[in-house]
């Protein structure tokens, strides 16, 4: 997706799914800084990966 039509996209939104945009960006910022920093979230990630099926079994 070009940056142009995300950019489109976004500023369709509400301010309320804007701002959810915003968050969920953040998030993934700071997930990104964390699991570098993190073996184990490293290998909780990996983990999950690996073994989908397992997160809504898990959920019921």
């Amino acid at each position: 997706m070009a940056t142009e039509s995300l950019a489109e996209v976004v500023r369709s939104l509400t301010p309320q799914e804007q701002d959810a945009v915003r968050q969920f960006i953040d998030y993934l910022k700071r997930r990104d800084s964390s699991v570098s920093q993190s073996p184990f979230l490293r290998a909780a990630d990996e983990f999950i990966a690996q073994h989908p099926d397992l997160l809504p079994r898990l959920a019921q």
